[in-house]
């Protein structure tokens, strides 16, 4: 009997280190893998630099290859707060991902039900961040086994997912009909209509820039449509015109008749770029629109400014004004910069609707060849102020900042009157 016994024992053993093995592999098998959020995106520039702060004054570190995949927390003055594979957080700016589909309103929230410590990894015996308390609110950014990462202090922190109750509000959104909405049209380069209101939902169709859609509902940032395929799905409200609000613009032949706002980049605490001789960004954009004003008043325009001193006006409320005020162009005014000093000079103009921004584009940067600084040509740029507003409008990079050459006419007087002149000719164009 003993050694019946004693087989009976090995066997017992053999079976529990089988079952442990089967577990082991359950835990890393791709399905247990950590569950991504719908903003992680794949880098398509050649290489991408992740910064310490939302700004290209800030130091650079990390970068980012092609390929690589990063997930997006946050926005700020059209840089995104990024989480990389490391858990490190960083800003990348917006332009460089190339990517028309990322938002930053989905992200989970939710309240504590009870007081934890923030953990640095997603285990119990990790480093200890700080406390969060029962009853504090907390955006979730990634979830992995059983753990939630959270924004904590201008950083991310672990807790337990079973110690956050989730907030339903956004997940028990429901499509409602909007009956001034008939039709509209897709206005980017990258547009794809997906099965559910979500970036992560899976691509039923992929549409073309200037594609017509026929409108079927509204679900927070997204609308259902039907394609002219027939395909019905969703399509984030920021890649499309609606076909009703451009028909109602009217028509208008002289910069007299024209509503033009003119958007200050930066301000505040917000200081934008550094010159070499770190003065700011913020400054200089505000003299240019005070400069550019004057010119189009006398020419009979009413121009209206986003700021008219150094304060902070955030990124939603700009294209918001021109959008209640009926602009009939909205123009943003900023300085580049690179980032070595003196590596990069030059004037950039950027739409972001093809169909509605392009044309005021042209002809502005057709006029600023009477400027001493280069042309760099029109381009693309994926800017909220540009790619949320709902007029015509285009992003002026007047120059490097942070160029010596281009800072010697940036900061002068004549410069902002050639600018000015320039602007005047390019809208009088515009508007024939």
């Amino acid at each position: 009997m003993t050694n019946v016994a004693q087989k009976y024992s090995q066997w017992q053993s053999q079976l529990i280190l089988i079952g442990l093995l089967l577990i082991s592999l359950i835990l890393v098998s791709p399905s247990a893998q950590a569950a991504t959020s719908t903003k992680t995106i794949t880098i398509e520039s050649n290489v991408v630099n992740v910064r310490m702060g939302p700004g290209l004054s800030y130091d650079t570190m990390a970068q980012l290859k092609r390929g690589e995949k990063i997930h997006v927390i946050t926005s700020k003055n059209d840089w995104y707060q990024v989480r990389l594979d490391n858990d490190k957080i960083g800003w990348v700016a917006s332009w460089l991902l190339h990517n028309t589909e990322i938002g930053t309103s989905t992200n989970q929230k939710g309240t504590m039900h009870e007081t934890i410590y923030a953990y640095l990894n997603p285990r119990r015996n990790s480093q200890t961040l700080g406390t969060l308390t029962a009853g504090d609110a907390v955006t979730i950014v990634y979830q992995q086994g059983g753990w939630s990462q959270v924004l904590f202090k201008k950083t991310v922190a672990w807790v337990p997912s079973n110690t956050i109750t989730i907030d339903q509000t956004v997940a028990n959104t429901q499509d409602v009909v909007d009956s001034t909405i008939k039709e509209m049209t897709v206005a980017s380069e990258k547009a794809n209509l997906r099965d559910t209101p979500s970036v992560s939902g899976t691509i039923a169709e992929k549409l073309k820039n200037g594609a017509k859609l026929t409108y079927l509902a509204t679900h927070g940032n997204w609308y259902k449509v039907k394609s002219q395929n027939g395909t019905t799905g969703y399509i984030a409200n920021w890649v499309v015109d609606l076909t009703n609000q451009t028909a109602q613009q009217k028509k208008i032949t002289s910069i007299a008749e024209a509503t033009i706002v003119l958007d200050p980049g930066h301000g505040g605490n917000d200081s934008g770029a550094i010159s070499n001789k770190k003065t700011y960004e913020k400054t200089y954009t505000l003299k240019m629109a005070n400069a550019i004003a004057k010119r189009l008043r006398k020419a009979g325009a009413r121009v209206i400014l986003t700021r008219s001193r150094d304060r902070y006006v955030s990124l939603k409320a700009r294209p918001k004004l021109a959008q209640k005020v009926k602009a009939d162009a909205f123009i943003s005014l900023h300085f580049d910069s690179s980032n070595q000093d003196n590596e990069a000079s030059g004037v950039t103009t950027y739409y972001y609707h093809k169909s509605r921004d392009l044309k005021l584009a042209k002809n502005i940067n057709r006029a600023l060849k009477s400027l001493p600084i280069k042309r760099r040509g029109v381009e693309f740029g994926n800017f909220q102020v540009i790619r949320t507003n709902k007029r015509p409008a285009v992003l002026l990079e007047l120059g490097y900042i942070n160029d010596n050459q281009d800072y010697h006419y940036i900061k002068s007087q004549a410069y902002r009157t050639k600018v000015a002149n320039a602007v005047y000719t390019g809208l009088a164009s515009y508007f024939k």
